[in-house]
């Protein structure tokens, strides 16, 4: 397709193509990646976003995991709107300030110590602003990676405080993340059929449901879908030789895909180069506080990745920030600098901290 194009472009326009680019979101972000990893002389500059690079692992082991622990046993959930309201609101109780200033969004995750069981129910309460145990370790389900009987981790991108945003559609049902523009839907019981069913194997498979998955016997089924689907390679030797530059971005309130796959993912890459710094040199990881799936969300939801890219690529200005913003009703209301990981936004402790510009950048990592 990417040939084809090129061809078209070039028939078209009369002239060769200076250079190329290609972005995707989700699904596409997998696209994305599968090109810096297979086809890395297809383009200058990549843009993926909340790629879902483990395509057949996020779709079968991990939502058959989610949907398991939230089950209601008829085909529903335990989980609704308002106890995702519940949840959020003590969240951000407990971590809305983790840049120095209330900002009314999970900026850490990695940081934010919340768990269910803070706010359970005592025994015969009958309060709205708790959670019954069997509510609690639905949650706690959610925030644990998926393992099988032995322990091992199967899938290790469980959901994260922050991300009860996003939670309708996929943990529930209803439409994700609350948009009037999708219908409703409940993702993590469907998904695991519909993969299972028309995706792994060659010919269909029969009677698959998230509810049937086995943990121990059914991962070792998928090396199929595998080899095929995913994107999982750390090696992108090629694509950094060709000079090519990477931006990926992802939003730390995605309740579809859960931005930490996003660092397992650049952290693996990391690893396989050599190192951060002969990583960043081609490829950066943003995470934006308060982004739903692709976009949408409480949080900061404007900013210019693209050209951030552009100039990257063309002008050989590494990223070293963008400008992310909360616009309403065409009135910017907040603007905040977004570092490429690991390094962290802090409020300087001067200035208005709805200005990018009172914010500072803070490495967190070990020195």
């Amino acid at each position: 397709m990417t040939l084809i194009t090129k061809a078209i472009t070039v028939h078209y326009y009369g002239t060769s193509i200076a250079h190329s680019y290609m972005a995707g979101n989700s699904k596409g972000g997998q696209a994305v990646l599968m090109e810096a990893q297979r086809f890395p002389e297809d383009y200058d500059g990549l843009l993926p976003s909340a790629a879902v690079y483990d395509y057949t692992g996020r779709n079968t082991i991990a939502a058959a995991w989610f949907a398991q622990g939230i089950s209601d046993g008829q085909g529903g959930s335990v989980l609704n709107e308002a106890v995702a309201r519940v949840v959020h609101k003590s969240v951000l109780e407990h971590c809305g300030a983790q840049a120095g200033v209330e900002e009314g969004l999970v900026t850490d995750p990695a940081s934010c110590n919340w768990q269910p069981k803070m706010i359970a129910c005592r025994a015969g309460s009958m309060d709205a602003d708790c959670l019954t145990r069997r509510q609690v370790d639905a949650i706690t389900h959610l925030m644990s990676p998926a393992t099988n009987s032995k322990g091992i981790v199967l899938y290790a991108y469980p959901y994260i405080p922050g991300t009860e945003t996003q939670w309708s559609g996929w943990n529930y049902f209803g439409a994700p993340g609350g948009s009037s523009h999708s219908p409703p839907r409940f993702a993590n019981m469907e998904l695991p059929g519909q993969y299972l069913g028309y995706l792994v194997d060659g010919t269909v498979r029969q009677n698959v449901d998230a509810l049937t998955f086995d943990f121990d016997r059914d991962p070792a089924t998928l090396s199929r879908s595998r080899r095929i689907y995913d994107a999982t390679s750390f090696d992108l030797r090629a694509f950094k030789a060709r000079g090519g530059k990477m931006l990926m971005w992802h939003g730390w309130a995605d309740g579809a895909i859960v931005a930490t796959s996003s660092i397992g993912y650049c952290e693996g890459v990391r690893k396989f180069m050599g190192g951060r710094a002969k990583t960043d040199d081609f490829f950066r990881l943003f995470l934006v506080p308060g982004v739903h799936h692709g976009g949408g969300g409480p949080g900061l939801t404007e900013f210019d990745a693209f050209s951030a890219l552009e100039d990257w690529v063309e002008r050989g200005q590494a990223p070293e920030k963008l400008i992310a913003g909360r616009v309403t009703n065409g009135v910017v209301e907040r603007t905040r600098p977004v570092y490429p990981y690991p390094i962290l936004a802090r409020y300087s402790g001067k200035g208005d901290p709805m200005q990018a510009d009172s914010f500072v950048p803070f490495d967190p990592s070990p020195r």
